[in-house]
């Protein structure tokens, strides 16, 4: 994981949850710039040196990349070939802190991997299929949610992928995930979707199916739209004991985003007003969806081309 020192926190509970839901062993790296050394010493009470913490503030000031302006942080994985803690591994997991897992993360980084990245497709974007043309990308071209992400590091360092992610997202002032998904594209094979079962705007599966739960949309810690409350507990169980717990409160006695879900059943509406994201989502099945990607994750399929003309949502 990889945090500024206003995430670091999160990252810190986001990693004890792995932690207690794996039973294997596997190597853990929580890279920061300027976290605060109280909250440094509540990580090492919460981690209890299982995992190690790296302040990369001096490596990113130095590393001759100006980003866009933002959260530098969020281009520290965009660096995981350069820096020395990794190089005895072929598999490197990315992961945000706003990701609550259920399942072993050693299930996610030991399964086999073909191509230079593992990832999970993000229909948010098949509703906006003007990325293509925004990011100069081939007709068709999947988009993957860089949330959760595996680097098969021995063809990302010979194809100097990483390299050419930093110099785009320099060159064309690009965000880190768009960055990576020109960079890869063509090459990242489809991960299962429950490892990145995503938040934003769904109602078709819910925090207890996922391996993992990426809050895309409303945060734990921000307005909680879309977090559901056994996940909020969770977060909440977490923090006890740490100087974290109050953004986690909950602040109404019921799940938020209810009413923004109800409003979409009348996507279709919206869409015969000339309304294309909405008249793409109403025509979007979630479960079906679900079933393709699994099926190619089983199989080891690199991600399609148009996988919402796939999907029947175009």
């Amino acid at each position: 994981m990889a945090a500024d020192a206003s995430y670091f926190p999160y990252a810190c509970l986001a990693t004890r949850r792995i932690l207690d839901v794996s039973q294997k062993t596997t190597p853990g790296f929580i890279l920061h710039i300027g976290a605060s050394e109280a909250d440094r010493q509540t990580a090492d009470r919460l981690l209890r040196d299982r995992v190690e913490i790296i302040d990369v503030a001096a490596f990113m000031a130095g590393s001759g990349y100006r980003f866009r302006p933002g959260g530098v942080a969020t281009f520290i994985r965009l660096f995981a070939d350069q820096f020395p803690e990794f190089a005895p591994y072929d598999h490197i997991a990315h992961i945000d802190c706003d990701v609550l897992f259920n399942r072993d993360v050693a299930d996610l980084v030991g399964q086999p991997i073909h191509a230079p990245l593992l990832a999970a497709h993000d229909d948010y974007m098949y509703f906006r299929p003007g990325y293509r043309n925004k990011l100069s990308m081939q007709p068709g071209a999947p988009y993957f949610n860089a949330g959760i992400v595996v680097f098969n590091m021995p063809p990302v360092r010979e194809q100097d992928l990483l390299k050419q992610a930093r110099k785009l997202a320099v060159d064309g002032q690009m965000n880190d995930q768009n960055a990576l998904n020109v960079a890869f594209e063509g090459k990242w094979q489809t991960m299962h979707p429950n490892w990145n079962l995503q938040s934003l705007g769904t109602r078709e599966f819910r925090f207890s199916q996922a391996y993992a739960r990426h809050f895309a949309g409303g945060k734990p810690w921000g307005n909680q739209v879309g977090v559901e409350l056994e996940a909020l507990r969770i977060w909440r169980e977490l923090a006890r004991d740490t100087p974290w717990g109050r953004p986690f409160e909950q602040r109404i006695p019921f799940e938020r985003g209810v009413t923004k879900r109800f409003l979409r059943r009348f996507d279709a509406f919206a869409g015969l007003f000339g309304k294309d994201v909405q008249r793409r989502r109403a025509r979007y099945d979630g479960r079906t969806m679900h079933r393709i990607y699994a099926r190619q994750a089983d199989e080891g399929a690199m991600a399609v081309q148009f996988p919402e003309v796939l999907g029947g949502f175009a």
